[in-house]
């Protein structure tokens, strides 16, 4: 008889089921017209995607570890984002862009998960994607010509989610601290009530995640020029 599935789960893998119940509750969220509110649950799977990392790292995996984890990203990070996207875009191309969103940020997992550990990732994490989708529809009040950007960035997402790019783990807690905290800031302003901050803490988010998403391409040029 197998072992009971209840016995196999770890403290790390309940921060992951965690991770995709957010995802979920975005998703139920922006089905109910709350579109803010269901960003801001995407920003809070973030921060329980690194911190089942940590707890992993910390409290050891176990044999669910790696396949749930991947499962609750696709929820937090591609199906609950594209929803968002397809409910902002609202015309027949919604269906496009969302649904390309989301088929490249599941084909990018299902790559990650046969090519093994490696020191970086190739094409960008889903997990950098959605939250560059949530943090991007959150500014799009502040934004001009947004409605024309936002599905060229949905489509420049998907591609390099795919992409064959080479992408460096971020690991060092001297830059995961700083872009916790600011998280951490950026979820408190919204409930707080504080636009003022959410604007600025979200722009500054989102100009440190496309440094990431452009980082390949300074290496090349840093490289070249020594």
């Amino acid at each position: 008889m197998s072992e009971n599935i209840l016995k196999l789960i770890k403290p790390a893998d309940i921060i992951t089921l965690i991770n995709a119940l957010l995802g979920f509750a975005s998703v139920i969220m922006t089905a109910q017209g709350k579109l803010d509110e269901a960003l801001v649950l995407i920003l809070l799977a973030v921060i329980a995607d690194g911190a089942d990392g940590a707890f992993a790292r910390y409290t050891g995996t176990g044999v669910l570890g790696a396949n749930l984890d991947s499962l609750a990203d696709v929820i937090a990070f591609g199906v609950a984002p594209a929803t968002a996207a397809f409910v902002f875009i609202g015309s027949q191309a919604a269906w496009v862009f969302s649904g390309f969103f989301l088929v490249c940020g599941i084909l990018r997992l299902a790559r990650f998960n046969i090519a093994g550990k490696k020191d970086g990732f190739e094409g960008i994490p889903i997990t950098s994607g959605g939250f560059i989708v949530a943090l991007f529809l959150l500014m799009r009040d502040y934004v001009r010509y947004f409605e024309y950007i936002f599905p060229l960035l949905l489509v420049l997402l998907s591609l390099l989610m795919v992409s064959t790019i080479g992408y460096p783990k971020v690991k060092k807690p001297s830059i995961l601290a700083p872009l916790g905290i600011l998280l951490v800031i950026d979820i408190a302003g919204f409930y707080l009530g504080y636009a003022g901050m959410v604007k600025l803490v979200s722009l500054l988010l989102f100009a440190l995640a496309f440094v990431y998403i452009l980082s390949p391409a300074w290496r090349r040029l840093y490289d070249r020029n020594k």
